[in-house]
């Protein structure tokens, strides 16, 4: 079972959007940011840095890294989204790089000034 501590923005759905095509076993807690309950020193003693997932069958105890890290994370734990040949492993790369610099943080941001 994975424990996912996230509000509802770009970043938090990217991961439950993963967590549901995995098929992995979750349970989303919420992390109301707009009330700085990321701060809170209970969920620090969870996450010092951020929301994320934290997988009790892993080695790790908690993986407390970036958005794209966990995506790469939950791909390697399931087997699925990153191709096994080397030709495919990097064209994945190649996009997943361009969603983290490009069209990604841009869909996170407002159009209006």
């Amino acid at each position: 079972m994975i424990d996912l501590y996230t509000w509802s923005t770009p970043n938090g759905r990217k991961v439950s959007i993963m967590l549901e095509e995995c098929g992995l076993d979750y349970a989303a807690h919420p992390v109301d940011i707009s009330k700085d309950e990321q701060f809170k020193p209970d969920f620090l003693k969870i996450s010092p840095e951020q929301p994320h997932p934290r997988d009790h069958r892993s080695r790790q105890r908690q993986i407390a890294v970036r958005i794209r890290a966990i995506l790469l994370y939950l791909a390697d734990k399931t087997g699925k989204f990153i191709p096994k040949d080397k030709d495919g492993y990097w064209l994945t790369m190649q996009w997943l790089m361009w969603q983290m610099g490009g069209v990604g943080p841009m869909i996170g941001k407002s159009t209006t000034s």
